[in-house]
């Protein structure tokens, strides 16, 4: 199936990027580099989406989260996510789609697993968080795994199923690739495909080029994640922020990424 794409945008920074791919496509290292070589704060749809015990947010709550990331001056978003996918399109100046091969990205998903379950500690048993729980962070001879923020401060196994997994990366251009394009095509996001990690290792070559015109004071701030609205103080884009019992307002606070795999990620993703 043909993917929607063009080169990047030229002539004006980026400023919020959407990274696409499989399980097992290397989006989460890639997003890494890419935040390490373009200063913008990276969010990961996991960290948003998932909570202790692998418990899942209702649709109302989710749907606030992303509205919420989508309504911050600067992001790169990392994750999938099919059904949320138009909103961060719409916001998007790039859209990023690692469209590797199904069994390599399986390949991908079965090494990590192999990783981590041959760390000499085991999974979850070196560098133990903050706030005193006694439980431990996974790190393998490759350095600290990404494990989604929720899971890893509560102790959580780092994979929920294996076996998901690769259904779901094995089943992605028949499943989510299908909606992915249909996305992309309404919101004509511009996109920029790689189907492998040389290509990848290209455009984050390509997309590390200086920001020319910085953010202000205010925008680092707000890119920070602090939200009580939209830009200028209104609600993001989809409609008004959701309100607690008795009327009073939620305040969203999305944190950027400060997990200790990002600072192994330059290794990861070279052009040869």
């Amino acid at each position: 199936m043909a993917s929607p794409s063009c080169d990047a945008p030229r002539g004006r920074p980026l400023r919020r990027i959407v990274v696409l791919g499989s399980p097992g496509s290397g989006k989460t290292a890639f997003c890494h580099q890419l935040a390490g070589t373009t200063a913008l704060p990276l969010y990961h749809l996991d960290d948003l989406y998932w909570s202790p015990g692998w418990s899942r947010p209702g649709e109302e709550e989710w749907d606030h989260r992303v509205r919420a990331l989508c309504a911050l001056p600067r992001w790169i978003a990392d994750g999938n996510y099919a059904d949320s996918a138009e909103p961060r399109a719409r916001a998007a100046d790039l859209v990023v789609l690692l469209d590797r091969h199904p069994l390599l990205c399986a390949v991908a998903l079965v090494r990590r697993s192999l990783r981590l379950r041959r760390s000499p500690q085991g999974p979850g048993t070196a560098g133990a968080p903050p706030g005193g729980s006694g439980r431990r962070r996974p790190v393998t001879a490759r350095g600290p795994e990404y494990v989604p923020r929720r899971l890893r401060d509560s102790g959580d196994p780092p994979v929920l199923s294996l076996t998901a997994l690769l259904r779901k990366a094995l089943l992605f251009r028949r499943r989510d690739l299908v909606v992915i394009h249909d996305v992309l095509r309404r919101t004509g996001a511009p996109v920029r495909r790689c189907r492998t990690r040389r290509q990848a290792a290209a455009l984050l070559a390509e997309l590390g080029l200086p920001d020319p015109c910085p953010p202000s004071a205010p925008a680092q701030d707000r890119a920070a994640g602090h939200l009580d609205g939209g830009p200028a103080g209104g609600p993001p884009p989809g409609g008004p922020l959701p309100h607690e019992p008795g009327g009073r307002s939620t305040r969203t606070t999305v944190t950027p990424c400060t997990c200790p795999a990002s600072a192994t990620a330059t290794s990861l993703w070279r052009s040869t």
